[in-house]
């Protein structure tokens, strides 16, 4: 239920991205190059042949392509490659689609980085790679585990000191576009701290359309049996796939604004006390949430005011972060075509 944590430089430096359309990274006698095959030969995924790129995203300087992607691809997903009968195929195609957008978000803001001339130091990129070597228990360990993803160092220690000019690039725009008044401190101390609800999750993630359709045609049955007047606990423990609630009845108690992913939090905030919610979508699946409960913060306004000025910084970051990413995208007229996936 809490949001997703961002990936992390390294993981996404599984991503591997070239400019113009690239060569398939492994030999033709790879087991990889092999994999890729079996795929689109034996599941259909055409777009995933090792013969023939296919672009995935474009701008107006560069473009994303399948096979920027797949080496990422490959280490998640190679410990189906012997059980194909089980092999999740939307699961990939959404794992290809979220790492072609990662892999053009990190182009964008690299090349703003280099614009600004921010270049990491030798010794503060070494820094990082070295807590990577203690994350793995030395250096030989760490070269040897990089090495089964099918990496270099020399990648590594480039993307590297790619990701440390982004970071410093985002940190720079976001410290310079924020300001929080006090009155903006005051309204956020007048809401209502924290709430109390049940839901019921019915969950779509890795669901093909045809399958979220009957999802969702169960999930409002039980929409309209809680607003019938059934006990709305029971039906909680019997029908949410939400394993952290299941038990107590799809009972979610005190958490704060903003803990949640934002369609679910907007309507744990906002609806009346004592209403039950329409379908609400999120990344997990369809809610139906009661709301039980809302209190307001009991402190003091100064007591709690740093702590306010933190959490509207935090917010406005991810809010700027977002338009800024947007802008540029507007700018280099970014354009996805992942209708090419079928």
């Amino acid at each position: 239920m809490k949001k997703v944590a961002i990936l992390s430089a390294f993981l996404l430096a599984l991503f591997v991205g070239c400019e113009k359309a690239p060569e398939f990274p492994y030999p033709a006698d790879s087991e990889q190059y092999q994999f890729f095959q079996t795929l689109s030969d034996s599941l259909g995924m055409k777009y995933l042949n090792p013969q023939k790129a296919v672009e995935l995203i474009t701008t107006k300087d560069f473009s994303v392509w399948t096979f920027d992607i797949m080496p990422g691809l490959y280490t998640r997903f190679k410990r189906f490659q012997n059980n194909l009968t089980s092999f999740p195929a939307d699961q990939l195609r959404m794992t290809l689609e979220q790492g072609a957008q990662s892999e053009a978000e990190k182009k964008l803001l690299a090349r703003q980085a280099e614009q600004q001339g921010i270049a990491p130091t030798d010794s503060a990129v070494n820094g990082q790679l070295e807590r990577y070597y203690q994350s793995r228990g030395g250096k030989e360990n760490f070269v040897k585990f990089i090495e089964q993803q099918g990496f270099t160092m020399d990648y590594v220690e480039n993307d590297v000191r790619t990701q440390m000019a982004i970071q410093e690039y985002v940190n720079d725009y976001l410290d310079n576009h924020i300001q929080i008044t006090e009155e903006e401190m005051q309204s956020a101390y007048a809401e209502d701290k924290s709430a109390t609800v049940r839901h019921i999750l019915f969950r779509t993630r890795g669901k093909s359309d045809e399958e979220k359709a009957e999802i969702k045609k169960k999930a409002e049955e039980i929409l309209a049996r809680a607003q019938a007047g059934e006990d709305f606990a029971a039906l909680a423990t019997e029908y949410t796939e939400d394993p952290g609630s299941k038990e107590n009845g799809g009972l979610y108690e005190d958490f704060p604004r903003g803990q949640m992913v934002e369609a679910f939090d907007e309507a744990s905030f906002t609806l009346p006390v004592g209403s039950i919610s329409d379908l609400v979508e999120t990344p997990h699946g369809y809610h139906i949430i009661k709301i039980i409960d809302r209190k307001k913060e009991d402190r003091p306004f100064e007591e709690v005011k740093a702590q306010l000025e933190s959490q509207l910084k935090e917010k406005q970051r991810r809010d700027t972060y977002e338009a800024m990413l947007q802008e540029l995208k507007d700018k280099a007229k970014y354009t996805e075509h992942f209708e090419v996936l079928g």
